[in-house]
């Protein structure tokens, strides 16, 4: 297969960038040197068979996904993100989920999630003294970043 050095060069780049999923690369490729796309007339196209050959054969020894995941999923929990949330994420990179789950279970203990509450809560010192409309305004926003309304509960 004869496949211009500027693509190689190119995808990459663009690896090494933004770290995305085999899937997400695959559809950068097609958006990019597919016919009638915006790079095609100046380094020509590239089909399936060459796009899943640079992926597999070519940067076989860049592209670490099991070691991307990790990162991206200890980089989210570091964020005090919640279990689903991270999922959702992972899920619209396109990512391995079974990597992804393999990881959270890995990487989150039960009482990892009941920990990051009780540190958002931490920022209401006076929690026993707000009225019920100020709780139930905090309760809002931790049940908008991702957690369940029972951990929360337990935690309060």
């Amino acid at each position: 297969m004869k496949i211009s050095q500027k693509i190689i060069d190119y995808i990459i780049w663009y690896y090494l960038k933004y770290y995305p999923s085999p899937k997400k690369l695959e559809e950068k490729l097609k958006e990019k040197f597919w016919p009638n796309s915006e790079k095609w007339q100046k380094y020509g196209w590239i089909n399936d068979d060459e796009i899943n050959f640079i992926i597999k054969e070519k940067l076989k020894n860049i592209i670490i996904e099991d070691e991307v995941i990790k990162a991206k999923i200890n980089s989210y929990k570091n964020k005090k993100k919640s279990k689903k949330y991270i999922l959702q994420k992972m899920f619209f990179r396109k990512e391995n989920m079974d990597l992804v789950n393999k990881y959270i279970i890995e990487l989150f203990n039960e009482n990892d999630e009941l920990e990051q509450i009780k540190i958002l809560l931490k920022r209401f010192k006076y929690w026993d003294n707000l009225e019920f409309e100020e709780k139930q305004k905090i309760l809002g926003k931790i049940l908008r970043k991702w957690y369940s309304y029972n951990d929360i509960k337990k935690v309060i």
